[in-house]
């Protein structure tokens, strides 16, 4: 049994050497595996079974163990028939199957024969090897090879034989031709035509790469492998992992919902062919898997965003030519296809076709990027904890904020309305001296009773602004109470005291003032009862609100002090 280091680095392994020109993998691996000839047998297995299509991702345990512990000659069957047909070479192996090229020579006509290898091994594989049989029957479209015939070997064993395609895959055509932007996008809707026929035909291909893209010499593509497609309907059925728990799929090129094991769907191939996109523009996979083991590798992909293609193209000599406007399209065009949100995604291949045929024509597209509401939407649903901290610190400071800026703003404004008012009671004490006439200063016999007179006349006037007609009627009273007149400083004084209680309430400082003052004019009139009823709840009030040495405060002790001399 392989332990899960050395699969480990077979994987990393693997990765690494598919990133490298194909001509210099062999020395590479060489070097790499240092005298491990199984480690180097095992790789090198990998990457042929990758470049034809089967790969051991797709094998169960019991397919791993055979190829662990032998290696079959199948070279020694050229020359053998299967049914109309002459084996001529071996093209390719993998963990699933054997790819021959053979010949018809009645009509003339090469085929490959992929042949199940192993087939009493495992039943999943034998089952997995008739459903791409089934696949194939159902589709026919110039751009995905095509089935010609089905049988078995007199011991049991599987094949069928499908159109031969003598091709280069796509990303070393794109390479080798140095394609232009219009060549590499026209190859791309080739491929996603194709994809479109399978969905029409309710089945999802599972496994697009550049691998399983053939283009032949006179630009044409091939679509081939369907031998992990699924149908449609048969989605929900759980038997998309081997025996081993390896799901079905190739890393780089997988969706995120294939990584994840989530429900898979026409929007799985949207995002592969988003990759393949990706590549062919760029000159890279959006991911660099190189040297990661299995688990990296699916975080990478899961949790990293990709660059965009523009940048990555700088770096690259074969990637697109294209200027800065071109890109900003090509942009937007790969990442709407490889979105990490299936929702986001072009809805189908269809929609993805039209946005190129858009591009082509010079035409604005459909796709969008994303804005920045979307962007900070799912930054904020990745760090979801930092971001209800940071949240409820900005609360927390808004609501202090806004707490200092009203009490500031009260504050302002009670100033504001307190100088009002004194430049108000300024100019009617100015009026009381002018009398009438706005040119003459104050008469010479004026006296303080016609001023006294005159004042109470013009706060009458007052009505609209009780406030400042308060404060008058409070100062009139202390001014007829220091000249003797107690019937009118108890009628203004009281008046005072009304008005601001109504105004005020209980609790306010002008209204302690006006206690005051009225329980000192009580006890210059000898009710010193009603006067202990108005100081004390005013010096009660002040002391509340005033420093000790205020000098109402001291007002209010020396008049409580008075009431309690009297009373004895």
């Amino acid at each position: 049994m392989m332990d899960e280091t050395r699969w480990d680095r077979i994987q990393s392994l693997f990765h690494a050497a598919l990133n490298r020109p194909p001509k210099e993998r062999s020395a590479w691996l060489l070097n790499e595996c240092g005298g491990d000839r199984a480690l180097l047998d095992e790789v090198a297995h990998m990457l042929a079974a990758d470049a034809q299509r089967d790969g051991l991702l797709e094998q169960d345990l019991a397919a791993v163990a055979a190829s662990l512990v032998r290696r079959e000659d199948h070279g020694t069957l050229a020359g053998r028939t299967f049914g109309p047909y002459r084996v001529l070479d071996l093209v390719g192996q993998g963990g699933m199957g054997v790819v021959y090229r053979a010949e018809r020579r009645a009509v003339n006509q090469q085929v490959a024969i992929k042949v199940l290898r192993d087939a009493a091994v495992s039943p999943a594989r034998r089952e997995r090897f008739s459903v791409e049989q089934q696949t194939l029957a159902r589709l026919n479209h110039p751009a995905i090879a095509q089935l010609y015939h089905a049988d078995t070997l007199p011991d049991g064993t599987p094949w069928f034989a499908l159109e031969f395609v003598d091709g280069r895959r796509l990303t070393e055509y794109c390479r080798e031709q140095q394609s232009s932007v219009q060549e590499r996008l026209l190859l791309i809707r080739a491929v996603a035509e194709a994809v479109e026929h399978a969905h029409r035909h309710l089945i999802v291909h599972r496994d697009l790469k550049p691998s399983n893209i053939l283009v032949r010499d006179d630009g044409s593509v091939k679509l081939l492998d369907f031998g992990i497609a699924k149908h449609l309907e048969d989605l929900e059925t759980p038997a998309d992992q081997t025996r081993t728990g390896l799901r079905l799929m190739t890393p780089a090129y997988a969706a995120p919902e294939q990584l994840r094991g989530d429900p898979i769907g026409i929007h799985t191939d949207i995002y592969s062919l988003g990759v393949i996109l990706y590549e062919v523009l760029a000159g890279r996979t959006p991911f660099d898997l190189a040297g990661k083991t299995p688990g990296e590798a699916e975080r990478l992909v899961l949790e990293r965003d990709p660059e965009r293609p523009s940048l990555e193209a700088r770096q690259h000599a074969w990637a697109a030519p294209a200027g800065r406007a071109a890109w900003s399209d090509l942009d937007v065009l790969c990442l709407t296809a490889m979105h990490k949100d299936a929702a986001r995604r072009y809805r189908t291949i269809d929609a993805l076709i039209k946005d190129i045929d858009r591009y082509l024509a010079g035409e604005p597209l459909a796709a969008q990027p994303d804005t920045i509401a979307y962007r900070i939407g799912k930054l904020l649903k990745r760090h979801r904890a930092a971001a209800l901290a940071a949240a409820a610190t900005l609360v927390t400071l808004i609501a202090l904020m806004t707490f200092y800026t009203v009490q500031l703003s009260r504050a302002r404004e009670a100033a504001l309305a307190e100088a009002t008012r004194t430049q108000r009671i300024q100019r009617f004490v100015f009026a009381m001296f002018r009398g009438g006439d706005e040119t003459a200063g104050p008469a010479d016999s004026l006296r303080v009773v016609t001023l006294l007179d005159r004042g109470l006349d013009e706060a009458r006037t007052l009505d609209a602004e009780p406030r400042l007609q308060a404060d008058l009627y409070h100062t009139l009273g202390g001014i007829s109470h220091q000249l003797g007149q107690l019937e009118r400083a108890d009628s203004l004084l009281s008046l005072a005291l009304e008005r601001r209680r109504a105004l005020l309430g209980a609790d306010h400082a002008d209204v302690a003032a006006s206690e005051l003052a009225l329980g000192e004019l009580r006890i210059e009139q000898a009710r010193y009862d009603d006067a202990d009823a108005l100081v004390r709840p005013a010096l009660a009030l002040l002391e509340r609100g005033r420093p000790s040495d205020d000098p109402t405060m001291t007002a209010a002790r020396v008049a409580l002090g008075k009431i309690l001399q009297e009373r004895g």
